[in-house]
């Protein structure tokens, strides 16, 4: 079998596996599983799918509270900083460049590194690091496979925060809704019990809600739920 049969045999091997990592990826969005495990995986797919012996995720620009891979220099820093891809294939050339970082790689036997930024649009919000002991770079092919993980896991992460901000916004929305309800309801049962029109009860509860430092929503929350004494509220000098 000549070099190119089995480069070709090679990609049918891995391509279930590949196949694999894209919807193990995804499934962090369907699923609604969480940054932490979008970034999880992506560096254990690629640990498996790529020849290198470990990754380094940088994520500042999510905010979560992992331990960044490095904090102030560094090919994956410098990824994100400029949003270009990084290859270094001999760490020990690169002493003078980023000598905390070759320092602390050195030390735990890694010579090389690939640095890609975690971008999306105009976007960038991470980086991700492929160690490997050996002074070697990626191939092309490698190189646009990790390309194209990274892509989607920074698709995903970025899908995640918006479907958090939505959320959040659905239930901020919500809230101001019931208690709307609430004030609506509690202007009604005061009108009536005491013989005032509804914009005479809303003043009422307002200005006894001021002057008890209390949030106008619980306290019209008590006058529905009788949990408020009402006599206090209704009197004249409180309006």
């Amino acid at each position: 079998m000549g070099s190119w049969d089995t480069e070709i045999a090679a990609r049918a091997d891995r391509e279930p596996a590949v196949c694999a990592a894209f919807a193990s990826l995804t499934a962090s969005v369907t699923e609604d599983l969480g940054p932490d495990r979008v970034v999880d995986t992506l560096s254990s797919e690629c640990s498996r799918l790529l020849p290198i012996d470990s990754t380094e995720v940088f994520l500042p620009g999510l905010k979560l509270q992992r331990p960044p891979a490095v904090a102030e220099e560094g090919p994956a820093l410098e990824s994100f900083e400029t949003g270009k891809d990084i290859a270094v294939h001999d760490l020990s050339a690169e002493v003078s460049r980023w000598p905390g970082y070759v320092a602390r790689m050195a030390g735990q036997g890694f010579a090389a590194v690939s640095a890609l930024p975690l971008r999306a649009m105009d976007e960038t919000v991470g980086s991700i690091a492929f160690l490997s002991a050996e002074t070697v770079v990626l191939s092309v092919e490698d190189h646009r496979l990790g390309r194209a993980l990274a892509d989607v896991a920074t698709l995903c992460l970025l899908q995640q925060r918006e479907l958090r901000h939505y959320r959040t916004l659905s239930e901020q929305l919500q809230k101001a809704l019931d208690s709307r309800v609430v004030i609506e309801q509690a202007k009604g049962m005061l009108a009536e019990r005491a013989g005032i029109d509804l914009g005479t009860a809303f003043h009422r509860m307002r200005s006894f809600a001021r002057g008890s430092n209390k949030k106008l929503a619980d306290v019209a929350r008590g006058v529905v739920e009788g949990t408020l004494d009402t006599r206090k509220l209704l009197r004249p000098r409180n309006r």
